[in-house]
């Protein structure tokens, strides 16, 4: 049985996401072409290798598809495109971790050697002269009057100061989301795993995620769990009470 092709893939998993090339366009910032090139396996239309991998992370985002899983197929595909030389990849590979573990090991050795030293020279003896002693003046203490002003009704009674929209968002998984407070984009981008953001609007919030079961949501301090489902590509408008 013939093996899957990459961009078979890709292009199903989209089409199942209800998702247009255009609107993956406009998500990853990526060119229609190069988005229609990687669906189609056309290798030779796109630039070096590197940034056909650096693409593919990009789109396997967008679409809750992990990488790991498809990187194995790219470089089999990218080996018969003739984009790489099948041979020495994994030599270059292992020869890359190799000069990075041996870097890191000489600056660790190289920090280790300079806290030692300055160490000794902290421990080393000095005659400091002393300073004076002199009595710490005591101020007497006033009070601090409020900075937050209030408004009272006839009755005296305090009014609770003008509503906003609160929205607390939690990243529970990876995921694309564009945030929009008042008509205003404030935040366009990845979210990972506990990564935590809040905004404060006058009058609404809209919220579209690339995978809603990425995302928990808090709004004016309710808890209203986690966005959607997994993998799901989800707009959600928070308007003022």
């Amino acid at each position: 049985m013939n093996e899957r092709k990459l961009g078979d893939i890709l292009r199903e998993r989209r089409e199942s996401l209800n998702l247009s090339i255009k609107e993956v366009a406009d998500i990853t910032k990526l060119k229609k072409s190069t988005i229609l090139a990687l669906e189609e396996g056309n290798y030779k239309e796109l630039p070096e290798p590197v940034y056909i991998r650096g693409f593919l992370k990009l789109y396997t985002s967008v679409l809750n598809l992990d990488y790991r899983d498809l990187s194995s197929l790219l470089e089999k595909e990218l080996k018969l495109a003739g984009k790489i030389e099948g041979d020495n990849i994994e030599e270059k590979h292992n020869l890359f971790w190799t000069i990075l573990k041996v870097i890191i090991v000489v600056g660790v050795v190289i920090s280790l050697i300079y806290f030692l030293s300055l160490r000794r020279q902290s421990q080393s003896p000095k005659t400091l002269e002393q300073p004076p002693i002199s009595r710490p003046t005591i101020e007497p203490i006033q009070k601090i009057p409020h900075l937050l002003s209030k408004d009272t009704d006839k009755e005296g009674s305090t009014e609770v100061a003008k509503k906003e929209i609160i929205l607390e968002l939690n990243g529970v998984d990876y995921s694309w989301i564009r945030v929009i407070v008042d008509e205003r984009k404030v935040f366009e981008g990845f979210i990972n795993k506990d990564d935590h953001f809040v905004w404060k609007g006058k009058e609404k919030i809209k919220v579209r995620v690339g995978n809603a079961g990425g995302i928990s949501i808090v709004l004016n301090g309710k808890d209203l769990g986690i966005l959607g489902k997994r993998g799901q590509v989800l707009e959600r408008d928070f308007l003022l009470e």
